[in-house]
């Protein structure tokens, strides 16, 4: 009896001596755990981390990746600033005058490439009627309409342009209820107002108009950037982010239906907006090595045409990781 409850009494001790060792290899797998703050906007610019979202942001063993949706560049740029973010997706010469102003940051990638086009009413000839174009003067459409009217030797003044309408969204809204008749927008806002109204057409498509103009295929719209602090103090966990971001960008353009469901759920954008547009957004994943030639073309475009697109310099050689 007395060998019985000592051998039960040894199975009890190794039972519970497994069970602490256990939950102290737990402890230490979560106090090693690198938790890396994402930041990205609500529209196509926040499309690429749709997976990451969904895998609840565990994409390694020892990396989780906590994804904030923000409703502008303004948010982004504030958390980036204060050092509340390490990584972001934000529109590319947005990433050059943020460096260029001192943020401690590199280029990582380009996860999307141009989706701009003029949409207008039939019987309405656009060149004549006013366009309306979103984000103002300082906003990437307006920037890439105008170099690329200057580069093929119009005058922007011949042109009849409206700012006073900021939101893609509001801007989609009237052309669809007939109160506007002619708009420069992005994706999905292009996909949306022709599927929505029948008499809607795209009259040019300016990523063809900037293929003709530069000899490039396209240009790229929207960058991943890194703070300088994480890049050095997490080489691996940044490795892990961005084959993370790759493998998201390849699962958004195969399952358009499924990403649309996460979209909608971080607030991104509806889901009956985004499936559509998803093949039309231009979604892409460069490494800055694939990507750094066409976005240095890119900025000395920008550059040349108006130097305070990019804060009135080019980014060196440290900009790019």
């Amino acid at each position: 009896m007395k060998k019985k409850l000592l051998i039960t009494s040894l199975i009890l001790s190794l039972a519970l001596t497994s069970l602490f060792a256990q939950a102290e290899f737990e402890k230490a797998n979560q106090e090693n755990i690198v938790n890396v703050e994402l930041a990205v906007m609500a529209g196509p610019t926040g499309f690429s981390s749709a997976k990451i979202a969904k895998d609840n942001g565990n994409i390694g063993s020892n990396v989780k990746v906590n994804t904030s949706v923000y409703a502008s560049p303004t948010e982004v740029i504030a958390k980036l600033t204060n050092g509340e973010v390490d990584v972001a997706a934000l529109p590319t010469n947005l990433a050059a005058i943020l460096y260029n102003k001192g943020v401690d940051l590199k280029m990582a990638a380009v996860i999307g490439n141009g989706m701009l086009s003029i949409v207008s009413r039939d019987k309405v000839d656009w060149m004549d009627s006013t366009i309306q174009i979103p984000g103002g003067p300082s906003a990437t459409p307006s920037q890439i309409a105008s170099m690329l009217v200057s580069e093929n030797s119009m005058n922007i003044e011949d042109f009849d342009l409206d700012y006073s309408i900021t939101s893609s969204a509001q801007l989609t809204q009237l052309l669809i209820a007939k109160k506007a008749s002619t708009a420069l927008l992005p994706e999905p806002f292009i996909t949306m107002a022709l599927a929505k109204s029948d008499d809607m057409k795209v009259v040019l498509d300016v990523q063809k108009l900037y293929k003709e103009t530069t000899g490039l295929d396209n240009y790229p719209m929207t960058v991943i950037v890194v703070q300088n602090d994480f890049i050095s103090n997490n080489p691996q966990a940044l490795n892990a982010v961005l084959k993370a971001y790759e493998d998201s960008v390849d699962f958004v353009l195969n399952n358009p239906k499924d990403a649309a469901k996460t979209i909608e759920e971080i607030n991104i954008m509806p889901a009956a907006i985004a499936a559509p547009a998803i093949p039309n957004c231009n979604l892409v994943y460069k490494s800055i090595d694939e990507a750094k030639d066409e976005v240095i073309t890119y900025f000395n475009l920008l550059f040349n045409f108006n130097p305070k697109s990019v804060a009135n310099k080019l980014p060196n050689e440290e900009f790019y990781l």
